[in-house]
Order: structure tokens, then C-alpha cells, then sequence
């Protein structure tokens, strides 16, 4: 998949005016204009194929009061996008859409259901509301999607670190669990989530290594019923509770099927809630891109699945990297975990969405992994 993201969030630039000692005639005001600068990018590099980009100004009252649109070349890394600031406008919000429509393929519908657009690849953002007289750098941006027809919010650190972002995995798992008629699911993917979810009866699932939450965050809207326990380092809490106070509107029930822990991969003994509570479902999104932490994700796992989840279930989800992450796979089967089921996609700068065999990749797809487990 690829992102918008701001490079630098917009600012506001006033035309200075020429000096001059000369009489002038009286002039009009100077234009007020946003000014920002945006990339389309993976994980770590720029998009290479070209799309069109629909930049935004809408008010505070939601209408749009300025508009451009911008084309993203493939050579492109980065592009300076200028919005006229109407004379009346006080508060308001920058949001940028891909408006090229991505590929369509059966197996890609359930994602396009939860980005909510036709396209399948290209992921659109916008700013924080915010008043014109007041405007300065914004460290926290928004991403919308579509959970079973209506608005899922997630907010995430602006800027272009790989760390505190919404990444593919997190995204793809999201739309799997909780896509709303299995039929719209591919044929693997249908056995994989079927056999993993039980959505008969009440829940606990842990999530590890969440990020921002969104995936959490979106089982548990999709979920009513199931109780859902996100963790991460400390530092990942502020953004997470501010996802699900996002939600409460449109998924009130979020109040109290959610919640935050902190959980340390690193620190031993583990915190005593993770032996005396149950979870029926582990899952996690995008934790094996970092071979560091290999061991001490392994030797999470097996803590929880040897004590509290005792005969628990655990999926994942992640976009390949780099070769060295088959080492994670290696590592859990020597602690006696046995991989049940592994589900392999790729997708295109296209957007295409088909299942595949590793054998089978062609030249400018990204891998995507579906993988059960159990100990």
C-alpha cells in the first residue's frame, strides 16, 4: 500500500509586497494561501507510479472553500501544494484524496470496503481542524475508513518516522476480521478468518505490538460483543485512547470494550494479568519487520500462551521486508508453536490483490502474510 503524508503540515504564506518609494497605485489586499508539502510513500520509500491527488480546504461548517488538484508523477518524492485561503475562512481542515481509481479485482473487495473508496492502494489524509490566526506545525494527522458502512477515525504522529503510523498489515487485518459477510472475502482468506474468529460468543482478544490501535481499535467497533485489550509500550498510549475517543460517537459501545495496557516485550517478570487472565484470540499486525526484537516477541508469546491463554489461538499479519523475518517463523516453531495456516498475497502498484504462491511474485508486489498459530 502507499500513504499520503504531509512532509510539512500546512502553514500559512502571505505575498510580501514589493517596497518601493514611488507612489503606487492602491492595491488589493495580498492573497492568503496554504502551503504545504506532501509525498505518497510505502514504508520507507516513495510511491512510483502516478496518481492524481484532490487537496482540500473545508471549513469548520464542512464545505469545501478551496480546492486543487495535483499530479503525482512517478518520478515524484515529494510535491509543494499551494491553497488559496478565502478572505471569510477562520477554522477549518486540509484533506488530501487520491481521486484515481485503483484496480478491481474480486479479491480485493473486502479492502476496498474498508478504505471506503474505490481505490485499493492509495490511502488519503488529512489535517487536524484548526484556526487560521493560530496555525502551527501539526504533530497529529487523521486517516478515515469505512467499518460496515459507517466512519472509522485513527489518528496518527504526522511527520515521516516509521514509528506511530497506520501501516498495510494493520489495515488488511483490520478488513479481514471484520469484514461483514464472509463471501466477500476471498476463498483463503474465508477458512482463515473463520477458523480464528468466533463471533457466536463473547471474546477476550489480546491484541500485541499495537501501534496506534487500529486494528484493536476496529475489532472492537466491528465486535460489540468481545472485549478487546490493546498493548504496546507506554508511549503508544496517548494516541490509542485518543482513537477510541475518536470512535465513541459512531461506536459508543467502545467505552467499555476497550482498553489499553502496557506491555514490554523486554521486561521480566510480565505484568501478573497476563497469568491469571484468559484471552481466547491473540492477534497482531506488523511486529516481525524488526529482527531485534525476535526473542523477546517470542518469548511474549509463549509466556502468554503457557499460563493465562493456555490453548489460545494467535494471527497475525505482516507486509515482507526483508528475508531475515522468516527467521521469526523459524524461531516459534523451535519454542514448539505449530503454524497452522499461512495465507500469502501480493499486491501491486496497481492495486491488484491476488493470492499467491512465494514462487509466484512478480516484479513490483508487495507480499502480504495471513499466519495462524497455536502452542
Amino acid at each position: 500500500m502507499n500513504f499520503v503524508r504531509f512532509v510539512k503540515t500546512p502553514r500559512l504564506d502571505v505575498p510580501s509586497k514589493s517596497k518601493s518609494n514611488a507612489k503606487a497605485p492602491v492595491k488589493k489586499p495580498a492573497v492568503k494561501q496554504l502551503s504545504m508539502i506532501l509525498t505518497i510513500t510505502t514504508d520507507f520509500s516513495s510511491f512510483a507510479g502516478a496518481t492524481e491527488l484532490a487537496c482540500q480546504l473545508i471549513s469548520s461548517k464542512n464545505e469545501i472553500v478551496s480546492e486543487r488538484q495535483v499530479q503525482w508523477h512517478e518520478h515524484d518524492r515529494e510535491v509543494k501544494v499551494e491553497l488559496i485561503v478565502p478572505a471569510k475562512f477562520k477554522e477549518g481542515r486540509v484533506v488530501v484524496t487520491p481521486v484515481n481509481p485503483g484496480a478491481s479485482s474480486k479479491d480485493g473487495e473486502f479492502l476496498r470496503q474498508f478504505l471506503g473508496e474505490d481505490i485499493t492502494h492509495l490511502i488519503g489524509i488529512e489535517t487536524e481542524e484548526f484556526a487560521l490566526d493560530t496555525l502551527a506545525r501539526q504533530d497529529t494527522v487523521y486517516r478515515t475508513f469505512s467499518l460496515r458502512g459507517q466512519p472509522l477515525r485513527i489518528a496518527e504522529q504526522s511527520g515521516e518516522t516509521i514509528i506511530r503510523h497506520v501501516w498495510d498489515a494493520g489495515i488488511m487485518l483490520s478488513a479481514a476480521l471484520t469484514c461483514r459477510s464472509l463471501s466477500a472475502l476471498p476463498d483463503e482468506l474465508q477458512d482463515f478468518v473463520s477458523t480464528a474468529m468466533n463471533t457466536s460468543k463473547m471474546m477476550r482478544i489480546l491484541e500485541v505490538g499495537c501501534g496506534v490501535g487500529i486494528l484493536g481499535v476496529s475489532i472492537a467497533a466491528a465486535l460489540p460483543q468481545c472485549q478487546v485489550i490493546m498493548t504496546d509500550l507506554s508511549d503508544a498510549k496517548p494516541l490509542v485512547e485518543q482513537n477510541i475517543q475518536l470512535n465513541l460517537q459512531q461506536f459508543p459501545h467502545l467505552q467499555r470494550n476497550t482498553q489499553f495496557r502496557e506491555l514490554d516485550w523486554e521486561i521480566n517478570p510480565y505484568p501478573e494479568w497476563t497469568v491469571t487472565e484468559n484471552f481466547d484470540l491473540i492477534v497482531m499486525a506488523d511486529v516481525t519487520y524488526n529482527t531485534a526484537t525476535f526473542i523477546a516477541l517470542a518469548d511474549t508469546l509463549e509466556h502468554l500462551l503457557r499460563h493465562g491463554s493456555k490453548g489460545s489461538k494467535v494471527i497475525c499479519c505482516g507486509k515482507r521486508r526483508h528475508d531475515e523475518e522468516e527467521g521469526f517463523w523459524k524461531l516459534v516453531r523451535k519454542r514448539g508453536f505449530t503454524v497452522e495456516k499461512r495465507v500469502v498475497y501480493a499486491m501491486d502498484l496497481d492495486g491488484n490483490f491476488r493470492h499467491c504462491q512465494d514462487a509466484a511474485k512478480m516484479d513490483g508486489e508487495q507480499l502480504i502474510d495471513f499466519i495462524s498459530m497455536h502452542l
